[in-house]
């Protein structure tokens, strides 16, 4: 402020803080040597209507006399008579019509030295490109003015709330640092009796539609809104949004302005607070229109086939035709990945048109009804999975779920308290009833939402899926539909682990008269190939039909490969499975499915491994964010063989949790528990873990993850003579051992490796370690590259955090 230029320009919109940013200069004592003359524009001034208020504010501030006659002349003759600094402060220019004025009031501050002309204006003008073109000039704009996360903790302590850090970002990114929404958002928040914070939204609403209904132009407020609609917004939306072809330079602005966020895919959005606020704005102001638009993204993203957003616009829109397009082409999908989406849509529609669609029917009456993942996994652990159980078909009560806590086959009349028989309170024990055209089509859909949570990678609901199927198609008397869906439940079975089951499924499924279908045709060989690769039974290559436009069965087709493929990993031909990889060089995206993409990456880290090359597995590891059951087994198998055993055994902790529905991924956990725990001294743990895993692999035929583990470990915790032993000793298992490298130890590291090792911890650069070690920086380069392959990692930071796993660091 000390150093202010001859001009300075604020341009932001309404409530960005311009005017009280110059009070404050003014107010701040750095400014008290030199005389102000401040003119607040009003609507619709003209150019001599702007001279001659300047020259009234000169008069105001002693600086020009009263008897001139008012105009630009008077001002220029008045500046000239300076003896003093003299900060001239116009205070709305965009209020002025006539642009003229612009370079006339760059020229007073070009011509008089004394003069520090300070300009705010909410739209742009032309003395903001002459400007610094002509004389020394700043021009500030909303990243400049907009709020920090030093000024938003100030101000919020001025309004008597203390933030943390973490809560100053946020209202910082809700709002994008606009002051006077900032401001209104730190007035309207409060805290809770447990600590959060709470913001009024209708408020912030209420005063953000004061700030744009002050915006000179109509349109301007038009685009503002209706940009706030998409969520993100994507390149092309701005053909449904803007109706006038004239708006879209406007647009352009709003989309590249500091309080729109863009993103890397080329989307962009308004931070969540102000667009939540904008939204509230245009769907109270002008509610038909608030629908058109949602109407029209609605029928984009549908084009796009994005349905999940074009459900949630064309849901806004109150567009039931749309939502009922949307859901019949994409429900299968839909009821796999957004649930919530779909009962929110089934509940909203006109009940008369749910009751034409057969899939939403069946989608509200044997999905939604419920909450089928938890139904899936008590089902199962409850033994109601088998061939021709009944199932409940409607959700179950409390008291079922505490009942299906137990294994096995309930007793003490548990059975009939599952299937609502001894308590009509416990259940309805009713079957819904339906037209004879859905009644017809529940066994195909119901197989169809099964498949769909298959390619999702949910095995145990795409059991129940189809075993539900199975028990409907039955009940119907469709042959043809129980045989496929029986079929299905095979498969998902065999992938979960559950041998016996599946083969039960297999039988059941072979006594119906029927046509083999194309679901059958791949899901028969599939199974047979995962169950004989899981009993050592001989994994072979299935032969697998072609299917020529089978979309929906190609995922299918994929995994059978795969499934093969980690039969070969673990006996040692390593070729093949590279073979098999080799389809999958490039990433198919979202064009995979779920259940192929996480066992292609199991996959591609079990071979990693297998080959020694424990750092790529780990850097296949550190991409992967979730990936289900079989992700989490291959962290805890990459774990064990670098050495990380306390690692391991967090990992594996619940891995009892996993064996009533998952008892494959199940009983590696309990192995690599075992191990671990025999490792790091811990015997009893390890005797525990390896007798259960005995147990579940007695009982299920599962023998496939003994090869995943050391064999000398296993002798080694299993006593001479023991069942443990025994089953250890039996053919299929007596002579094979993992194909796996023995785990790490510190050992392998050599003392010069140790020394680079103990240095990295010092966070400086492989140039400075050199220099403290007498070794050039090439060696030291050498020594990390082989530290990290050792430690199976592929950066310093996780060579770090590995090291102290292993104890590395300690320097005894």
């Amino acid at each position: 402020m000390r150093h202010l230029p001859a001009l300075v320009v604020l341009r932001a919109p309404r409530g960005y803080g311009k005017t009280s940013t110059v009070a404050y200069w003014l107010r701040s004592g750095e400014l008290d040597d030199r005389s102000v003359a401040w003119l607040t524009v009003v609507d619709g001034m003209g150019g001599d209507d702007l001279w001659a208020a300047v020259h009234d504010a000169l008069v105001g501030a002693d600086v020009a006399s009263p008897a001139s006659e008012p105009g630009l002349d008077a001002v220029d003759e008045a500046l000239r008579r300076l003896t003093r600094r003299l900060v001239l402060v116009i205070d709305g220019l965009h209020q002025v019509t006539d642009v003229g004025v612009d370079p006339e009031l760059v020229e007073l501050a070009q011509v008089h030295e004394l003069l520090h002309l300070v300009v705010t204006t909410r739209l742009e003008r032309p003395i903001m490109s002459i400007g610094p073109a002509t004389v020394d000039a700043t021009v500030l704009g909303v990243p400049e003015l907009s709020l920090g996360p030093a000024e938003t903790a100030l101000l919020a302590a001025r309004l008597g709330l203390s933030l943390s850090a973490e809560e100053t970002g946020r209202i910082i990114r809700e709002y994008a640092g606009w002051p006077a929404l900032v401001r209104a958002a730190l007035l309207e928040t409060r805290r809770t009796s447990d600590g959060g914070l709470v913001t009024d939204a209708a408020a912030i609403a209420r005063y953000t539609a004061l700030i744009i209904a002050d915006q000179e132009r109509v349109e301007w407020r038009d685009v503002l809104t209706a940009l706030a609609v998409p969520y993100p917004m994507r390149p092309g939306d701005l053909d449904v949004l803007v109706d006038d072809p004239a708006q879209l330079p406007l647009a352009d602005v709003v989309i590249h302005s500091a309080y729109t966020d863009s993103h890397d895919d080329g989307t962009s959005s308004y931070p969540h607070g102000l667009r939540q606020a904008l939204l509230e704005n245009l769907r109270a102001d002008s509610p038909e229109r608030f629908r058109e638009l949602n109407r029209r993204l609605g029928r984009r993203r549908r084009e796009q086939r994005l349905a999940a957003e074009a459900l949630t616009y064309a849901l806004r829109a109150e567009a039931w035709p749309l939502v009922l397009g949307i859901l019949e082409e994409h429900w299968a999908e839909m009821l796999v990945r957004h649930p919530d989406a779909v009962q929110a849509a089934v509940r909203a529609m006109p009940r008369e048109l749910v009751a034409s669609s057969t899939r939403l029917v069946v989608a509200r009456d044997y999905v939604l009804d419920r909450d089928t993942a938890r139904q899936a996994e008590a089902a199962l652990r409850g033994g109601l999975l088998t061939p021709g159980s009944p199932l409940p078909v409607r959700s179950l009560t409390t008291t079922q779920r505490l009942a299906l806590r137990f294994d096995g086959t309930p007793s003490f009349g548990a059975a009939e308290i599952l299937l609502g028989r001894l308590d009509s309170s416990l259940a309805d024990g009713g079957h819904p009833q339906h037209d004879a055209d859905i009644e017809r089509a529940i066994p195909e859909l119901l197989t169809q939402w099964a498949l769909s949570t298959l390619h999702a990678n949910d095995g145990v609901r795409a059991a129940y899926g189809f075993a539900l199927a199975c028990h409907e198609a039955v009940r119907l008397g469709d042959c043809a539909a129980a045989r496929e869906a029986a079929h299905g439940t095979a498969l998902a079975m065999a992938l979960l682990g559950h041998t016996r089951s599946a083969d039960a499924w297999r039988t059941y499924a072979d006594g119906f008269a029927a046509t083999p279908t194309r679901l059958e045709a791949v899901a028969r060989p599939l199974s047979l190939t995962v169950l004989a690769g899981v009993r050592l039974a001989g994994s072979t290559w299935p032969t697998v039909p072609e299917l020529a436009g089978e979309h929906g069965l190609a995922p299918l087709l994929e995994l059978t490969r795969v499934a093969a493929a980690f039969g070969d990993i673990l006996h040692g031909r390593l070729e093949r499975a590279r073979v098999v990889l080799q389809r999958y060089v490039t990433d198919h995206g979202q064009d995979q499915a779920e259940i192929v993409r996480v066992s292609v990456m199991a996959l591609r880290v079990d071979l990693a491994l297998a080959e020694g090359r424990l750092d790529r597995a780990g850097a296949l590891l550190a991409g992967v964010h979730d990936g289900g059951a079989w992700m989490h087994a291959s962290r805890a198998r990459h774990a064990f063989y670098v050495g990380a055993y306390a690692e391991t055994m967090r990992l594996t902790e619940n891995a009892a949790a996993f064996a009533g529905t998952r008892p494959r991924v199940g009983l590696e956990l309990l192995l690599l528990h075992a191990c671990a725990a025999w490792r790091t001294g811990q015997r009893e743990a390890a005797v525990d873990s390896l007798a259960t895993a005995v147990g579940l692999a007695s009982d299920t035929e599962v023998l496939l993850p003994f090869l995943t583990v050391p064999r000398v470990d296993l002798e080694a915790i299993a006593p001479d003579g023991s069942w443990t032993r025994q089953f250890l000793d039996e053919p299929r298992l007596a002579h094979t051992d993992t194909v796996f490298p023995e785990p790490l130890r510190a050992g392998q590291l050599s003392v010069a490796e140790l020394r680079v090792l103990r240095e990295l911890d010092s966070d400086v650069p492989l140039a400075h370690i050199g220099r403290r070690l007498y070794l050039s920086e090439s060696t030291v380069k050498t020594h990390v590259r082989r530290i990290y392959r050792k430690l199976g990692v592929s950066d310093r930071t996780h060579a770090l955090e590995r090291a102290r796993e292993l104890s590395l660091l300690d320097e005894d």
